[in-house]
């Protein structure tokens, strides 16, 4: 069950996104085009009243997902790598600070909108997505199936996987 502090931030970001082309299905919001799905959710802490917010491309052409959740997206961030105020984010996102409720989602908005958004739509590209890898390539957060698509090494845990057997 969603706690009172996920459903606010649900309710503070879902106009600006559904302006934008996504639909929601709980904290997840999906956006369907014809080549790529972007994702982008809100993922409670285990460790108390703190949230993240999850992105992803899965592209089309590289799996059969319908509706795929963003940890099984092609490519993944998190919204604190595309803003300029990391720490301010963290504290949007940390229902423990006291910060004023329109505040706290007026800002996560723009942030959502200014650092979000963008890198959703830059990566939703092959060309996006393989400057994305080449200015990242350490970066965990790329398929070995998408990689390999775009001609790219794979990262060190992906060798291992693949020659097990499996292209994670």
């Amino acid at each position: 069950m969603p706690s009172a502090n996920s459903k606010l931030l649900q309710k503070a970001l879902a106009p600006t996104l559904k302006a934008a082309g996504f639909r929601q299905t709980g904290a997840t919001w999906h956006r369907e085009r014809s080549a790529v799905v972007a994702v982008l959710n809100l993922q409670g802490s285990q460790w108390g009243p703190q949230f993240y917010v999850n992105l992803g491309v899965y592209f089309r052409e590289l799996g059969s997902k319908a509706r795929p959740n963003e940890a099984e997206c092609h490519i993944r961030s998190r919204l604190d790598a595309h803003v300029p105020d990391r720490a301010r984010l963290f504290q949007l996102l940390d229902f423990e600070a006291d910060i004023e409720l329109n505040l706290r989602g007026t800002e996560l908005v723009t942030l959502v909108v200014e650092g979000g958004i963008p890198w959703l739509d830059h990566v939703s590209t092959w060309a996006g997505a393989k400057d994305w890898c080449e200015r990242h390539p350490r970066s965990p957060f790329m398929s070995g199936v998408l990689r390999e698509h775009l001609g790219l090494p794979l990262a060190p845990n992906q060798l291992r996987l693949k020659n097990r057997g499996s292209t994670a």
